[in-house]
């Protein structure tokens, strides 16, 4: 898995400034919920950086130039202008709709922007000359490809047939660059993130050295006119990167001075080369500070495919929104996996985070408060009295919360960071559980008082925790704490909230979603998984790997079933043993004996096979993942089990990141530290 390189989160709280950027998406088609992941990770950490009292400017917009826009609005039968004008439009109102809150949409054919890029090439021409290049080209990527991005004749990325070029061109001489770059990268290793993408740049300087770029095109002119030649546009990769600081009104504007350089430029990993070499060594030339942190996102892919209009698998962020709430998809695509990786996106595990954690942990905390309060003590909060050793738990927890949520995010562990303060989140409802305020009412207990003020004020700081990834709701849970303005991060302290408050409690905040009912249905839902325990283990005639096994399912009775495990295990070691098995897998014959259900193991890289075991639990006990309803179905086919990846790590099994276990147990895996179950 690919991390993040620590950073100093003392440093980025200490900053004035805060600047991020995202990358500008292309007007060749309409927003989807690719698109939407990075921009949302922009938002939280341009939210969080205002909530710490720094001043922050959040970039974002779309790129309108080059051959392939020139293309697709001439299959649309527009003007170049009037086709971008539409897409750029569609854009927005995708982020209007998931509440993002940048602070300029800056487009590449607004007139400062075009005026600005004129006046940098200026600046870098002494780095620049006129030729002819030869080369394939890829209309997706908008560039020049090398040998090793193409297979076949066609882009690796698009899958399209690449195109021969040969044209007069200007050049920009990067290979200049190649060993300022490489110290670099030597000297500042946080410059690039995931640090494994840092060392792939690096390695493709080394294996093929840097070419000098064209930057210029001389066959079309839907582009910015290139101030040394009327007859060429800039190539709309050389004018696109420039956004960072034409949206800054370089050189000499006040936002620039201000807020260059970038702490953060987010980006996919197809963009890792444009920005981690060509716009450095564009920089470099003009005598411009680097930026900061280059920061490379995953794909998201929906069935481990990447999102393709061909593939018809694009999935509209509007659509999302309006069906789930805009808080909800925020939530499920920071959560989901880690930043960096790719992150396969299924409404069903979207619903699944909604209803277990969204509606289930923080608005059953808030309804709960909400109405303790009302019942008990008028609607407002009142005055702590004592604290006792189980009181004193909860406000600790909350410095460790703030504390280690602020590292997290400082290292774009978004999703760590949620799950940190959902484990805050969980604490205040085992609070609740454990203190019974309802008994210490009819105690008339002095100590309800202080419950319901730690209570009352768990949400307040929760509030300011939550808001950079849930603006909504945290506006939600403001006004229904009585507070004027949503709770800040800066000098967010126990004990601030004002007694006497008056509270209202109103409408739920999330409202669980019946996956069944519109027809998104959870693949994990379909299976029956069964504790059963190994009685007897037989050989099956003519098969080198296979046992037939005899089990004991509990109330379900006795099953066979085959198990290709003859190399791995001897006979002895899986008598007695209590296993994991699918039990409602469709029977099947293998060397002609019948298979009622199939016996689950892990095999890890170097092809080591280990069983799922438990200890503790009766055969025939259900097997299940907290969140996730059984709705086994009869037959389940065995391509539908495919579709369904477990993981083993550290000798547990996972389903997305949660724990497989029975009533009694996590489930364990033998001989496997980290492989897939098959």
């Amino acid at each position: 898995m690919r991390t993040f390189a620590k950073s100093n989160p003392k440093t980025k709280s200490k900053s004035s400034k805060f600047y991020v950027t995202t990358a500008i998406d292309y007007t060749n088609s309409s927003p989807h919920v690719g698109h939407a992941y990075q921009k949302i990770a922009a938002d939280v950490l341009a939210r969080w950086n205002r909530s710490l009292g720094n001043k922050t400017y959040f970039l974002t917009g779309t790129d309108e130039h080059g051959l392939k826009i020139l293309r697709a609005a001439e299959a649309a039968g527009k003007s170049p202008k009037e086709f971008v004008d539409a897409l750029s439009g569609e854009f927005k109102d995708a982020w209007q709709a998931l509440n993002l809150s940048y602070d300029r949409f800056i487009r590449t054919t607004d007139a400062d922007h075009k005026k600005i890029v004129q006046k940098f090439v200026k600046h870098i021409q002494k780095d620049i000359y006129k030729g002819v290049y030869k080369g394939n080209y890829c209309v997706g990527c908008e560039a020049y490809l090398p040998d090793d991005d193409i297979v076949s004749g066609k882009c690796k990325i698009h899958q399209k047939p690449v195109e021969y070029i040969e044209e007069e061109t200007y050049f920009f001489k990067m290979s200049k660059y190649a060993a300022p770059l490489l110290d670099y990268y030597k000297k500042h290793p946080e410059f690039v993130k995931p640090y494994g993408r840092l060392e792939e740049v690096k390695q493709r300087i080394l294996r093929e050295g840097l070419r000098d770029l064209a930057i210029t095109r001389a066959k079309f002119s839907w582009g910015v006119p290139f101030p040394l030649d009327k007859k060429h546009v800039c190539y709309v990769w050389f004018e696109a990167l420039q956004n960072y600081i034409t949206a800054l009104g370089w050189p000499s504007g006040a936002k620039f001075k201000k807020f260059w350089p970038a702490d953060y430029h987010l980006l996919g990993k197809d963009n890792t080369w444009f920005h981690a070499v060509i716009w450095p060594a564009l920089l470099m030339s003009a005598g411009i500070k680097l930026p900061k942190t280059i920061a490379v996102n995953g794909w998201v892919t929906v069935n481990g495919q990447k999102i393709s209009k061909s593939l018809g698998n694009v999935i509209d962020p509007k659509y999302l929104a309006k069906k789930y709430g805009a808080d909800a998809v925020r939530y499920y695509l920071l959560r989901e996996a880690p930043y960096g990786e790719d992150l396969d996106f299924t409404e069903a595990n979207l619903i699944n985070r909604h209803n277990a954690e969204l509606a289930d942990e923080l608005g059953n905390l808030v309804a709960r408060v909400l109405t303790l309060l009302e019942k008990f003590s008028n609607r407002k909060v009142p005055k702590a009295k004592k604290q006792k050793a189980e009181d004193v738990e909860l406000i600790a927890q909350f410095d460790d919360t703030v504390r280690h949520t602020k590292e997290l995010i400082s290292e774009l562990e978004f999703h760590r960071a949620l799950e940190k303060i959902f484990a805050y989140i969980k604490l205040a409802n085992k609070y609740v559980a454990d203190e019974k305020p309802w008994e210490l009412a009819k105690q008339n207990s002095q100590h309800l008082n202080t419950v319901l003020y730690n209570l009352t004020e768990s949400l307040r700081v929760i509030t300011a925790l939550i808001a950079p990834f849930l603006p909504e709701t945290a506006e939600k849970i403001t006004k229904q704490l009585g507070l004027n303005a949503v709770p800040q991060l800066k000098k967010l302290d126990w004990g601030k909230l004002k007694v006497g408050t008056e509270t209202k409690r109103g409408e739920n905040l999330f409202e669980k979603v019946d996956a069944e009912k519109i027809g998104v249905v959870e693949p994990f839902e379909k299976l029956d998984l069964r504790v059963a325990q190994i009685m007897a283990v037989d050989e099956v005639p003519g098969a080198d790997n296979l046992y037939k096994l005899k089990l004991n399912v509990g109330k379900i009775g006795f099953k066979q079933i085959v198990a290709g495990l003859k190399r791995h295990y001897e006979p002895k070691e899986l008598k007695n043993k209590k296993i994991v098995i699918v039990a409602n897998l469709k029977p099947a014959k293998l060397k002609g004996v019948v298979s009622q259900g199939m016996l689950l193991a892990a095999e890890d890289s170097a092809k080591n096979v280990g069983i799922l075991t438990v200890n503790e639990t009766e055969p025939g006990a259900d097997v299940f993942i907290v969140g996730i309803d059984k709705k086994p179905v009869e037959n389940l086919d065995l391509s539908e089990f495919i579709k369904i990846t477990l993981t083993t790590k550290a000798g547990s099994v996972y389903y997305k990141d949660k724990f497989l276990q029975t009533y009694k147990e996590k489930v364990k895996v033998e001989k496997v530290k980290e492989g897939a179950v098959r």
